[in-house]
Order: structure tokens, then C-alpha cells, then sequence
């Protein structure tokens, strides 16, 4: 037996014990980086409104243009992000996608296709649960604190991205 022959009996033990256990879900969503300025009360209440899933390997959880359905938080793994074919991003433990659903009054599109790259836990966040989130204004204004850095940072780095491409 190899050091690697528990891996997916780790993956599967630690997406059970997310979706049981109230305490390890809160703990998992405050390492998250992207959760950094939640206080413990709203994150909590975020913590208890998650929804825990698994993508394996090569699974598609969004796609370019289509209907953009949730907020993700990656818990545990990494996905790749895809725009007409080209990996454009990597999405890694801590990372959000779909943020753009807390802006939209409407139907939203995806900008991106993002695919497993093994496999990840996620913490997903319905439309139902962002336009609930939306109702308590309070503790909206941490949430839109770690909107703006998490698209901050994506905006970085887009922009030294660009600047390689540019010095090429």
C-alpha cells in the first residue's frame, strides 16, 4: 500500500464531515481567504446556508455563457477556468467563482467554463441563498468587502497576465 491509496478515502471523509458536521463546515469557510473579512455571526449564518459539493476529475460546474445558478468557495482541491477553449485561470483552496450572481437583478451569464481539475469540495451558494444574503444589509457590507478584494485579486492578476503576454 502507497502513501496515495487514501486520497479518495480522505476526499470522501472530509466532504462528509462538511456536510454533518455545522462546526467543521464553519471552520473550513473561515480558513478560506476569501472569507478573511466576514465577522463570526455573518459567517456562521453563510456557514449554515452552504451547501457542500463534490466535483470530481473533469467535471464541468459552469459553462461559458450559460446561466450562471451559484456562488462557490473552494473548500478543498482546484479547478481550472476555461474561456473558448483556453485556460484563462486557476481556481484554488480558498478561491471563489460565480460571484457575479451578487450583482445581477437579473438572469446572469458565466464568463468562464470551470472544470475540476482532480477533484474539489465546494461550498455552493444558490441564487435563493445570495438574494437572501442581499436582505440583511448589515452584514452585506462584509460580504461586499470580500467581493471587492476577491475580484481584486483576480484583476491583478489579469493584469500581470496581460503584461506578460505583452512583453512577449
Amino acid at each position: 500500500m502507497d502513501e496515495f491509496d487514501n486520497i479518495d478515502a480522505h476526499f470522501a471523509r472530509y466532504a462528509r464531515q462538511l456536510t454533518e458536521d455545522p462546526r467543521a463546515r464553519f471552520e473550513a469557510l473561515r480558513k478560506c481567504s476569501f472569507f478573511g473579512p466576514m465577522p463570526d455571526d455573518w459567517l456562521q449564518r453563510m456557514s449554515e446556508m452552504a451547501q457542500i459539493k463534490t466535483f470530481r476529475s473533469d467535471v464541468s460546474v459552469t459553462s461559458q455563457d450559460g446561466e450562471m445558478k451559484a456562488f462557490y468557495v473552494i473548500l478543498y482541491g482546484s479547478a481550472e477556468a476555461y474561456r473558448n477553449g483556453k485556460v484563462v485561470g486557476t481556481i484554488e483552496t480558498g478561491d471563489c467563482f460565480g460571484e457575479g450572481i451578487f450583482f445581477a437583478d437579473g438572469t446572469i451569464t458565466t464568463s468562464a467554463t470551470v472544470i475540476a481539475d482532480d477533484k474539489f469540495i465546494a461550498a455552493e451558494f444558490s441564487k435563493a441563498v445570495v438574494q437572501e444574503m442581499h436582505s440583511d444589509a448589515h452584514a452585506m457590507v462584509s460580504m461586499n468587502k470580500a467581493l471587492l478584494l476577491a475580484l481584486f485579486k483576480k484583476l491583478n492578476a489579469a493584469n500581470k497576465k496581460i503584461e506578460r503576454l505583452m512583453l512577449k
